[in-house]
């Protein structure tokens, strides 16, 4: 791997570790600068297609459902290590079954199942845009549900 800092020389691997949501943690040097940085590295899934409401097909994304849970925990106590995790999570669970094609709500349904574990508010905002709320009434009684 080229160095980011001098761009000149190549790096090498000081030391390597895997995390608990399995990924490879790198620790690299460049040979010419001594420049020191950590690379992640995470086995790229098989592409999957997701169906849409509306019946349209669009190749899956992991970093739509990331900023789907960005935009529902903001100013809450969900961490980026949290996403990271609930997204790790999510797209495991997707292609653990070996199926190519999978619905946005089966996704939405992943999500909002973990969201709930961690961050109550996290998961009514999510849960208001995925599930349409459309009225004070439907609020209520998800918060009802909850208590």
């Amino acid at each position: 791997m080229q160095c980011p800092n001098c761009k000149k020389c190549e790096t090498q691997v000081i030391d390597s570790r895997m995390s608990e949501d399995n990924t490879v943690r790198r620790r690299r040097e460049c040979f010419c600068c001594r420049f020191r940085f950590t690379t992640f590295e995470r086995v790229e899934p098989a592409r999957a297609v997701v169906i849409k409401k509306n019946g349209r097909e669009e190749p899956f994304e992991r970093k739509k459902i990331e900023n789907g849970i960005r935009r529902a925990a903001k100013n809450t106590e969900v961490t980026e290590t949290d996403i990271e995790r609930i997204v790790t999570k999510v797209e495991q669970e997707i292609f653990k079954g070996g199926e190519d094609k999978i619905t946005s709500r089966e996704i939405g349904n992943l999500v909002i199942d973990k969201l709930k574990k961690i961050d109550e508010v996290a998961y009514l905002r999510f849960a208001s845009v995925y599930k349409e709320f459309s009225d004070i009434e439907t609020f209520e009684k998800e918060i009802n549900k909850m208590k």
